[in-house]
């Protein structure tokens, strides 16, 4: 019965395991296919972003191709050319006309006496993308487009037109202005079209354009160049540690799984079988005892130490568990499998002498573990007592120990005959008052205190004790015989 019950804990064990591979495997492969997600959605999003902005300069491109062949395919008045032009966009805001030189000839509207505003055209004959300005009478974002003349006559000049942009930057904030992701836009001469976050942080993002933080965030930035203008569009993704955890979840599976395939390859080889001989016991309650017990497996690693154990050996260790049991208690051989009998022997810790009881935990002719049991060395302290005993009853100054209650906890002899009736137990008050008031007086002092008793005339010296602690644990009163005391006694 017993085996077919190791035979199915063994088994479930394997079965637990193969689920955890599973689920270890499958979680793996989640993480790559919500990465995957992530990421094509993110392509997806700057590619969105490309396609309009690319498509917003190819149509002005369009418009200001179509206006230049219009001027120069028909005879027309300049101005009835130029307002014929404007219609051909909502977005158009002016138009001007300009000879190879580069001079103006004529505008729409706001007709400026110089041409300084669009002294960027290039040179020769190519299309040309104004920087982005302030239109001042409109106070509109404009773009201007260049494109050059040629007349049938072969004289050469510049077609001008001025586009609105704030529609196109509207709707950029609008589509693609999220919490995780945002896109910042600059002209091909890095003035700012689009800005997602507060302009103080414009100087901050152009001194590290591959990271950039705002309230906390951390962003990676991305760059894509566009379109003949040499625009350049900016990426802000958030990063959101999906990776960091992605690796966290993956370790702690497969700690987990670990933890369980040790547990099975321990359960099928029997090394923490002892706990098993101990399984109806609540190893709570050995920590109520004194003596120190320790649980070891075949192995020699100690699976249970009680508190007392503990104490005994915290100089050497902080924890006794998973600790070779020859690291505590060398000249015991671990691995010795087939002894049955136990042994007694003599433990020295931090110089006291302690004994230790060891023994092989047998079950059907195989060691499970063993036992070892740890307490002082009752013999000798035994003898120790007898000895002080001893010596207390036959020098010639009377002894008496009292404790914090002010009890006689013991006396000798010759204190009997001092104080007379003195037994165990006896308070001291009923004893000697003065005696007493001596002792109550000097709880706290940290020295021998020389006095004398009145009552008696005789001299006595007044030690309190502590325990290891600092903690009063009562007063030991030494009376001295006159011959013993060279000075004359102090009255009390």
């Amino acid at each position: 019965m017993k085996v077919l019950l190791e035979a199915k804990n063994i088994l479930s064990m394997v079965v637990i395991v193969f689920l955890l591979s599973i689920i270890t495997l499958f979680g793996i492969m989640q993480f790559r296919f919500f990465t995957g997600i992530l990421d094509s959605y993110e392509n997806d999003m700057q590619q969105a972003v490309v396609n309009k902005t690319t498509f917003f300069l190819n149509d002005l491109t369009a418009i200001s191709e179509n206006a230049a062949k219009r001027i120069v395919s028909q005879e027309q008045e300049t101005r009835s050319i130029l307002k014929l032009i404007s219609t051909y966009d909502y977005r158009i805001v002016n138009v001007y006309l300009l000879d190879a030189k580069g001079n103006l000839q004529d505008a729409l509207v706001n007709k400026p006496e110089d041409s300084e505003n669009i002294s960027w055209l290039g040179r020769p004959t190519q299309l040309s993308v104004s920087p982005v300005h302030v239109d001042q009478a409109t106070h509109l974002n404009i773009v201007s487009f260049g494109r050059p003349l040629h007349y049938k006559d072969g004289s050469q000049g510049w077609l001008v037109l001025d586009f609105s942009i704030d529609q196109f930057q509207k709707e950029i904030m609008q589509e693609f202005a999220g919490e995780n992701f945002k896109v910042a836009l600059f002209d091909n001469q890095g003035h700012p079209i689009i800005w997602p976050f507060d302009q103080t942080k414009l100087a901050v993002f152009r001194s590290q354009p591959t990271k950039f933080y705002d309230h906390q965030s951390q962003f990676d930035v991305r760059k894509n160049e566009v379109g003949t203008a040499k625009w350049q569009l900016y990426f802000f993704l958030k990063e959101t540690n999906f990776e960091t955890f992605r690796a966290i979840a993956v370790i702690i599976l497969v700690f987990v799984l670990y933890i369980c395939l040790y547990q099975m390859l321990v359960e099928f080889w029997g090394v923490n079988s002892a706990k098993t001989y101990f399984e109806n016991i609540d190893f709570a309650i050995f920590n109520q005892i004194n003596e120190g017990v320790i649980l070891s497996n075949n192995a020699g690693r100690i699976i249970f130490a009680n508190k007392a154990a503990q104490e005994i050996f915290v100089e050497r260790k902080n924890s006794l568990r998973n600790v070779k049991l020859k690291e505590i208690l060398g000249h015991i051989d671990e691995n010795q499998h087939l002894i049955d009998k136990s042994k007694t022997f003599t433990l020295k810790v931090s110089d006291r002498l302690l004994e230790a009881i060891h023994s092989p935990i047998i079950k059907q002719r195989k060691k499970l573990g063993s036992l070892t049991v740890i307490r002082p060395n009752v013999k000798e302290e035994k003898t120790y007592r007898n000895v002080l005993s001893r010596l207390v009853e036959t020098i010639p100054e009377g002894v008496v120990y009292v404790d914090k209650n002010f009890e006689v906890v013991a006396a000798n002899l010759m204190a009997k005959l001092y104080l007379g009736n003195i037994e165990t137990g006896t308070n001291i008050y009923s004893v000697d008052p003065g005696l007493a008031a001596e002792i109550n007086n000097h709880i706290g002092s940290r020295s021998v205190i020389r006095t004398g008793l009145s009552n008696y005339d005789l001299p006595c010296e007044i030690a309190p004790v502590y325990d290891d602690d600092g903690v009063y644990a009562g007063t030991l009163v030494v009376l001295l015989t006159a011959l013993h005391d060279n000075n004359p006694a102090c009255p009390s």
